[in-house]
């Protein structure tokens, strides 16, 4: 695992230390004051940021948080403070948070206090935290820098360098390393380091660099800071900017990816306008009544897995905005329950040797015995599994509701049939070619809807057919928790009782839909197949929805291609990259969610609206390329290429 936690330690003056790296965490002459010194005053803040609508630091080495609370503090005490303030940190060894409570100094134990609270697990990956109503956002990169810093899509406006001496962790002073921060950062973005070491200094200086030696802290004699100003282009691309438009956006579709995208821009301030074809919230496939909301596992720890897991955390975090406690207005939208995960006949062993080799924390996941997992679900499961501690019955429809209704947002009827773009903006039309509305910004989240509307001939997508069976309850009184595997099996907060869900793909081995009664047989048989000793199945209703689905099973999330202006410039876009394909501007998507509508709807709507802001992005680039509306277009264009290189060699 990349992650390795650590505990606080002390040196023979009290200081905290660490025993991995034998230094101390900050200047022994004070963390705050240190803080204050090298890393805001160095890079001559809050004066930069002031007037600013949104400002971008990044740091290497978390280390106690002092850096970050202290830049908290004076974003805090600053009038002209910027609306949004976003700190990216990387830590491949974070403390508990009792470790950051004992080592903060005293006038920011108010704030340590607040980041104790919010202090997500040392789990792998980037971890997003808000304060402040969002107006400060905190990134936890929990990994290798030497990975995870080139990995980040992000414009910085300010660099602190803090891991630990260079001589005692040359890895986080690699040359490769600080380049890849430069790459990130804006022009005329400053860094500041405490270490004066000629090698960091000659990294830096190669990556664009200007630099100035200035009086150190305490006891240290010179310390480093600098301005990015390269002499000559080092960089293919240049880092995102922030948006400087009008806030003012339509979202087309209000099931669960356009309310969460809706919400997400609103959050920001955007004035935002929901369409739907019938004007109702969560009309198709999200007006699932219950669902299950936790994290994938798997042997590979794949993408689709990574994202689950942040899109997991990203949905709790989206929940307790809208829904705190699980209710909004009276309403049950939400439970924590657990939920089981039945491993397959040939899974069990290599799970449970897999989970005791990566290090999972227990209150993330455990492997659960079927005699552990018959006490936590209330009936015999058909074996072993995982158990997910936090996982969640959530109600499709309700969360939608909440979303919109948090913001007074009340979807307007309206069948959109095409995009124009004029006039600095996208006008959007109906079937007879009147507009229903417009703004500069779009973003469609109409599900099978949403290839047609955005004229793709890439972005494919097929319908799924899901159909889950409604149980008398009485027979199910015992069971306490979901069971998934083959299958979900939930006692919903409501009562009723369901078992499910069908995949009926078209392309896949069952052939395409199947009719009512084999629906409902298929169905019922899951139930033997997640219980032992079951009671009798008896059928009571169904819920019948189709699902959207990419041919890769990954969804599109993100700024659509200009797929026009590709074809046009293929023969130039030699050896290309996602980021060397041109978009559309001001057209974004969130659709093909499939079965993780619930996981991932969240996440995926932080995604598009970090890309409209020019925001940090909520994940890694290279999960973010996974869900890419471009990713197709960018295989045919690869394919393209090779086929007339091979015409030309013939």
């Amino acid at each position: 695992m990349s992650v390795q936690p650590e505990r606080l330690g002390r040196d023979a003056s009290g200081a905290p230390y660490s025993e991995r790296y034998r230094d101390v965490y900050a200047s022994r002459d004070g963390a705050l004051g240190q803080a204050m010194h090298v890393f805001l005053g160095g890079n001559r803040l809050p004066q930069r940021w002031r007037g600013r609508r949104q400002f971008v630091i990044l740091e290497t080495g978390f280390g106690l948080g002092v850096n970050f609370l202290a830049t908290w503090k004076a974003w805090r005490d600053d009038s002209q403070r910027p609306d949004r303030l976003h700190f990216v940190s990387v830590e491949r060894h974070p403390l508990p948070c009792e470790d950051l409570l004992a080592g903060a100094p005293a006038p920011l134990l108010g704030l340590a206090t607040l980041l104790a609270h919010a202090w997500p697990r040392a789990t792998p990956g980037l971890h997003r935290i808000e304060f402040e109503s969002g107006g400060v956002t905190l990134t936890l990169a929990f990994g290798d820098a030497r990975n995870l810093v080139p990995d980040l899509e992000l414009g910085t406006d300010a660099i602190y360098l803090d891991g630990f001496a260079p001589a005692r962790n040359p890895e986080m002073w690699e040359p490769g390393l600080l380049k890849a921060a430069a790459r990130s950062a804006r022009p005329g973005a400053t860094v500041a380091t405490y270490t004066s070491a000629p090698a960091v200094r000659d990294a830096l200086a190669a990556a664009g660099f200007e630099l100035q030696l200035q009086s150190g802290f305490g006891q240290k004699r010179r310390m480093v800071a600098g301005t990015y100003a390269p002499r000559w282009r080092v960089r293919r691309h240049e880092p995102p900017s922030a948006y400087a438009g009008r806030r003012d956006a339509i979202v087309v579709g209000a099931g669960l990816a356009g309310s969460a995208c809706a919400e997400a821009l609103a959050r920001r301030g955007w004035s935002v306008r929901v369409l739907d074809s019938d004007g109702q919230v969560a009309s198709g496939a999200s007006a699932l009544p219950w669902g299950l909301l936790h994290p994938q596992f798997a042997l590979d720890d794949s993408p689709l897995v990574r994202l689950t897991r942040a899109g997991t955390e990203a949905a709790r975090a989206a929940l307790d905005r809208v829904a705190p406690g699980g209710d909004c207005n009276g309403q049950r939208v939400a439970r924590e329950s657990g939920v089981l995960q039945l491993a397959g006949d040939f899974d069990a062993e290599r799970w449970r040797h897999a989970l005791d080799r990566v290090g999972l924390p227990p209150d993330f996941v455990q492997w659960c015995s079927a005699d552990a997992a018959a006490e936590r679900i209330g009936m015999r499961p058909r074996g072993p599994g995982l158990w997910w501690p936090e996982g969640m019955m959530v109600a499709p429809a309700r969360w939608c509701r909440a979303m919109l209704e948090r913001h007074a947002i009340v979807p307007r009827s309206g069948g959109a049939s095409r995009l124009v773009a004029a006039d600095a903006a996208w006008h959007v039309l109906d079937a007879r070619g009147s507009s229903l509305d417009r703004a500069p910004v779009v973003v469609v989240a109409a599900a099978l809807a949403s290839p047609p509307l955005l004229e793709t001939l890439h972005a494919r997508v097929r319908s799924v057919r899901g159909r889950i069976a409604f149980l008398q309850a009485d027979a199910w009184s015992a069971l306490c928790a979901p069971v998934s595997g083959e299958g979900y099996l939930i006692r919903d907060p409501d009562g009723g009782v369901s078992i499910g869900a069908t995949y009926e793909d078209p392309s896949g081995p069952e052939g395409g839909f199947l009719n009512e009664q084999h629906a409902l047989t298929s169905n019922l048989a899951r139930v033997s197949r997640l219980l032992a000793a079951p009671p009798r199945a008896l059928a009571r209703g169904s819920f019948d929805g189709v699902r959207c689905v990419a041919h890769d099973r990954m969804p599109h999330a993100g700024a659509v291609a200009d797929e026009r202006a590709i074809s046009t410039a293929a023969a130039d876009l030699r050896g290309p990259h996602l980021a060397d394909l041109p978009r559309r501007a001001g057209l974004y998507a969130s659709f093909a969610l499939g079965s993780r509508g619930l996981t991932l709807a969240a996440l995926l709507a932080e995604l598009v609206a970090a890309r409209i802001e020019g925001e940090p992005l909520p994940v890694e680039r290279s999960l973010a390329a996974t869900v890419d509306p471009a990713r197709f277009a960018l295989q045919a264009l690869r394919r393209g290429s090779r086929d007339s290189a091979a015409m030309r060699i013939a």
